[in-house]
């Protein structure tokens, strides 16, 4: 789900990119790269790190999982998909 900031500034990206490339408005032109700028920050994962004392004789295992695919990898499979089975290549 969307918060209201990331709508907000999306809006303002996608304005300021149009208005400011193809218009050449410069006040919306960095309007849009601050408003990229900021969903660039505030969607950055930041780094998971645990602390934990172990006792003698205890052991560490580090796991990792693969992320789930992604909505672009999943319409791809699915057209992919589509085209087998109807025939055409």
């Amino acid at each position: 789900m969307l918060t209201l900031l990331d709508r907000v500034a999306r809006r303002v990206m996608r304005r300021g990119l149009r208005q400011g490339l193809l218009e050449g408005s410069s006040l919306w032109l960095v309007a849009g790269m601050l408003a990229w700028l900021f969903r660039l920050l505030t969607t950055a994962e930041s780094p998971k790190v645990v602390r934990e004392e172990i006792a003698l004789g205890e052991s560490i295992v580090v796991t990792h999982c693969a992320a789930p695919p992604t909505r672009r990898a999943l319409r791809h499979a699915a057209r992919e998909g589509a085209r087998g089975s109807d025939g055409a290549a």
